[in-house]
């Protein structure tokens, strides 16, 4: 099959964007009539959808134009490489830009939403085309050279790709003020969603658009590309495509976050239903929308069973089959199967609930936190939850903690978050661990597992921790190790720690602890300091670095006790140092000595070595010594 998927897409390179559509419209068709199972998927789920308000002619055509409409996806993308972005613009005739513009104004970034509807790949594009910059959100393919060619399609635009789970990158996107991409119309029962009413019926929706918004400020702005022009409709006879930006949707006020996320994933879930309901023939009717059900059990009576392309028809339908891989990719997934007693929370437990919800609150009565839970089961004061969700709330900053269970003690009110333990704050730190301890009464929470903060120019590593719930204060007991990327502020949030270039990163390591005080915008690094600059490396019995309070990154940190340099053979000491990181510049304080070992080429009088001006012709404590 990908012999053959390579074969169309360099013959799709070569012919005329109309005669591509067309090969693209009967690959669709020869689909339709080989694909049995998405067939009968598709029209038993227009049935669904519709009732009698289609006649089953009405449906049968509504469903070849389905696939009509992936075939001629498939090739368009194959053919994309050739056509530049001017020729992508003049395929294109947009309203509602000024939204998504107006928006970019504020400062928060865009959510752009959009549905597997028309050619959804085309409006990143289109928006790089006009200048604007961001990324999608993507879940893997089960096929990686297929992934690659999607990824590889998209970086050639400009428009970068993060996998699903990279929220701290997005929110980074977001801080940027620049465009996020997401598809969030089908149900995939490994996120966190809420059910909402979808062509009048309840579907399992993901949340995460509005927990993003919520949490960034950023406005969801739905985008759909209709085709024009009927089938036969040729690309060079005009414009082939209509871009509609709607307005931006954001929460509503005063309710709280629970409330909030439900009310915006509803209003762009039901701007999704209305431009299906005026184009089904452009939506992917094939998808198990309403797999995941309230009760248990699969809905509708679908099959549970997988189902796929043939191998059979793998040349025939290779093109097609690109289109299809990020929508079968779960479409086709056995149905899951109700959790069996051992799986369940407590199975023996006194009582059973379908959620939880836990209050706290402040003297004057605001809500100080709030943790809610998805399934719960209690045995006498214990409480253990699934999916637990909590926020904490404070005037400067509120923390969002997610976890996949939690065991909670209502006579102390003491929760035990664990599996997959993820804390963010509205100002970008996020932490995970393996485990966390919370007293949401007190604000505080400790664990002994390793932990992992990062901000977007930084990244904490190190084992066992206790601090302020919010991250105000914490103090990391051992094993300290960071990495500071100062030159990240300019490169943007696509930058990665571990990925940018190695010469220009900092680590600092130490025996612990390592307390930071986010409030008074200083850390302290304790026993062992060892920071590893790209201009030597500097030891200390302890390093006192002043935070940057909006990027939490060091602007300038101290070196006190036993300070030592050294820069390849040359050695400096003194009582205490000023390292400024950004520039790689260290100012020894005290009585500084230095030892230089000049090379060859700089001979004897030579200044190989210095820091902050100090080098062998200015300080009398300088000696030299031979290579």
């Amino acid at each position: 099959m990908y012999l053959g998927f390579q074969g169309l897409r360099g013959a799709a390179q070569w012919l005329p964007l109309g005669a591509a559509q067309g090969l693209g419209r009967g690959l669709g068709l020869a689909a339709y009539g080989l694909l049995g199972v998405q067939r009968r998927l598709a029209l038993r789920h227009l049935e669904g959808a519709f009732g009698p308000a289609l006649t089953p002619a009405q449906r049968r055509r509504v469903a070849r134009g389905v696939f009509r409409n992936l075939g001629q996806n498939a090739m368009e993308w194959l053919a994309l490489p050739r056509r530049s972005p001017e020729r992508l613009q003049r395929l294109i005739t947009a309203d509602g830009v000024e939204h998504l513009r107006a928006a970019l104004a504020q400062g928060r970034g865009v959510i752009g939403i959009t549905a597997h509807f028309g050619n959804w790949e085309l409006i990143p594009f289109y928006f790089a085309s006009l200048g604007f910059e961001g990324g999608v959100l993507a879940r893997r393919l089960r096929y990686p050279e297929y992934e690659s060619f999607l990824v590889e399609m998209r970086q050639a635009r400009g428009v970068r790709t993060y996998a699903r789970g990279s929220l701290r990158d997005v929110a980074a996107l977001l801080r940027a003020n620049q465009i996020v991409g997401m598809l969030p119309d089908q149900d995939v029962d490994s996120l966190e969603g809420i059910f909402v009413e979808f062509f009048g019926r309840a579907a399992y929706t993901p949340i995460g658009p509005a927990a993003l918004s919520i949490m960034t400020g950023a406005p969801i702005i739905p985008c759909f590309l209709i085709r024009e022009g009927g089938p036969r409709h040729l690309w060079w006879r005009g414009g082939r495509f209509h871009l509609v930006v709607e307005p931006p949707l954001t929460a509503p006020q005063g309710a709280d976050r629970p409330q909030a996320m439900a009310a915006l994933t509803r209003a762009w879930s039901q701007v999704v239903e209305s431009y299906i309901r005026r184009y089904p023939d452009h939506w992917v009717w094939m998808h198990r929308r309403w797999k995941t059900q309230p009760a248990e059990g699969v809905a509708g009576g679908e099959p549970a069973r997988a189902s796929g392309v043939q191998p059979v028809l793998a040349v025939c339908l290779t093109a097609l089959s690109l289109a299809l891989m990020g929508v079968l990719h779960g479409c086709g997934r056995p149905a899951k199967p109700a959790a069996a007693p051992a799986e369940s929370p407590q199975a023996d437990a006194d009582q059973h609930m379908s959620a939880f919800t836990m209050t706290g609150y402040e003297p004057d009565g605001s809500k100080r936190w709030v943790l809610h839970g998805r399934g719960a089961s209690a045995e006498g004061a214990a409480v253990t939850i699934l999916q637990p969700d909590a926020v904490g709330y404070d005037p400067e900053r509120t923390a969002y903690l997610t976890a996949s269970a939690a065991q909670v003690n209502q006579t102390n009110r003491r929760i035990r978050m664990e599996h997959d333990v993820v804390l963010h704050t509205s100002d970008g730190l996020w932490l995970t661990t393996p485990l966390l301890h919370w007293l949401p009464d007190q604000n505080e929470m400790a664990t002994d597992s390793p932990v992992r903060i990062e901000t977007d120019h930084m990244l904490i590593r190190g084992r066992g921790l206790v601090g302020h719930s919010q991250l105000k204060r914490a103090t990391i007991a051992r094993d300290i190790e960071l990495v500071l990327n100062p030159s990240d502020h300019e490169a943007g949030p696509a930058a990665s720690l571990a990925g940018g270039d190695a010469r220009r990163q900092v680590l600092i390591t130490c025996d612990g602890p390592l307390t930071f005080d986010y409030e008074q915008d200083i850390a302290t690094f304790e026993q062992n300091v060892h920071v590893q600059d790209p201009n030597g490396d500097l030891y200390s019995d302890r390093l006192i670095a002043y935070l940057d309070r909006k990027t939490h990154t060091i602007r300038y940190a101290e070196a006190i006790g036993q300070v030592r340099i050294q820069q390849q053979q040359n050695t400096a000491e003194s009582e205490r140092a000023v390292y400024e990181p950004a520039i790689g510049k260290i100012t020894l304080v005290g009585r500084p000595s230095l030892l230089l070992h000049p090379s060859e080429e700089d001979g004897v009088g030579g200044t190989p070595f210095a820091f902050s001006g100090l080098s062998a012709q200015q300080d009398q404590q300088v000696s030299a010594a031979a290579p």
